[in-house]
């Protein structure tokens, strides 16, 4: 019988890292505060895998927000088929105006 060592775990390779999750609950809280202050609510939604989303409601159902980031570096907000808005104090404020306007 041999005694073959077990490979280390390799780690998950669709688990962003803990400081991508937290940028992203930043990013993603930052804009359901911007919601209510234009009197909509959302929910921040927390996977144990490490995604993150907001989901805001709508007349049609539920619109899942998410950020992304780009090859340079910079973030975005993301929904339906081709809502995208810059994240940042502006983009932040332009995006939840436009969710709450109920842009797909």
């Amino acid at each position: 019988m041999n005694n073959v060592a077990n490979p280390p775990p390799r780690p998950d390779r669709w688990r962003p890292g803990w400081d991508l999750t937290v940028r992203r609950a930043g990013l993603l809280a930052d804009l359901g505060l911007a919601l209510v202050a234009l009197g909509r609510s959302s929910r921040l939604l927390l996977e144990s895998s490490g995604q993150v989303a907001l989901s805001v409601p709508d007349e049609r159902g539920p619109l899942a927000v998410a950020v992304v980031q780009d090859a340079r570096g910079g973030w975005a907000y993301v929904w339906g088929a081709a809502a995208r808005y810059p994240a940042g104090a502006d983009g932040t404020r332009r995006a939840a105006s436009a969710l709450a306007a109920g842009t797909r």
